[in-house]
């Protein structure tokens, strides 16, 4: 098993625990990660310190995130060059993140969601998703050509027309090429299950982020239980049976460990791996 870690939680790490970055990165390979996944303005501002820190500890790049608008379907140039930084930098993958929707587009959309055929039909009349559709036809050509997948996930938030498991299949149907970024606690958000989700989407993976939810307050929905945070393992998603059908049905790639804002990212982050290893 390939293991990662967003790099995020690792800077944060270094402000909570007063330690350098390069013990940090040293001590995270020592747990068994294999690499990280790093915002694409992040690790191009400071090229250079990073490669060399993460080349010391012997950690790889596992994606390159990157959060654009392309309703109005903006330039595609940036998210052009982070293909080429990660094809510089070995990664096989990018994700973005293209866009909103208005609240009151979103809430249309979300009502249709549990159907297929009423949630193709509305993105299907919706500019800002066209225009969106488009962006994403253009950047996954130009990838193909470098040996490199662009990926969408499930996204947690209620304006994002790709938050939710059909909102997906259109995308993954209507963008040839485009592959999927499997975030095994973002479903509940939208409380849909997420092992339903995992079988319509499996043919689309190409990455995954291991994210936990952990139990607030009283269940708005029949797969929401809060979205509180915790180490991989510790809240309600059934990760062990996730991760265990992901591997048995040939995956072999990252599984990148997720929860942004731990107050104590070093327990969690070792906590999160010493689970997915045990897996």
């Amino acid at each position: 098993m390939k293991i990662s870690v967003f790099y995020d939680h690792i800077t944060q790490a270094e402000k909570q625990t007063n330690r350098s970055l390069d013990d940090l990165l040293g001590e995270i390979k020592e747990e068994g990660i294999d690499g990280v996944e790093i915002n694409y303005s992040q690790l191009a501002c400071d090229k250079s310190n990073i490669l060399s820190a993460l080349g010391k500890a012997g950690l790889q790049i596992s994606c390159i995130y990157e959060f654009y608008d392309w309703g109005n379907y903006g330039s595609l140039e940036q998210a052009k060059k982070q293909i080429c930084l990660a094809k510089e930098t070995g990664a096989s993958k990018i994700l973005v993140v293209p866009g909103f929707l208005s609240e009151r587009e979103a809430a249309l959309l979300n009502n249709c969601s549990k159907s297929y055929e009423e949630t193709a039909s509305f993105m299907e009349r919706s500019e800002s998703v066209r225009n969106m559709k488009r962006a994403l036809t253009e950047l996954t050509d130009y990838a193909v050509q470098k040996g490199v997948f662009v990926t969408l996930e499930d996204f947690d938030g209620e304006t994002a027309p790709f938050s939710r498991m059909y909102q997906l299949k259109w995308f993954m149907e209507n963008v040839p090429g485009l592959r999927y970024t499997f975030d095994t606690g973002n479903f509940a958000y939208s409380d849909e299950d997420v092992e339903a989700a995992y079988d319509l989407l499996s043919d689309k993976i190409v990455h995954v982020h291991c994210k936990d939810r952990g139990i607030q307050g009283e269940p708005k929905g029949e797969f929401y239980r809060g979205m509180g945070i915790c180490a991989v393992g510790q809240g309600y998603i059934p990760m062990k049976e996730l991760v265990r059908k992901i591997v048995a049905e040939g995956y072999d790639g990252f599984f990148a460990i997720e929860h942004f804002d731990a107050p104590d990212q070093m327990a969690y982050i070792k906590e999160s791996a010493a689970y997915l290893i045990s897996c």
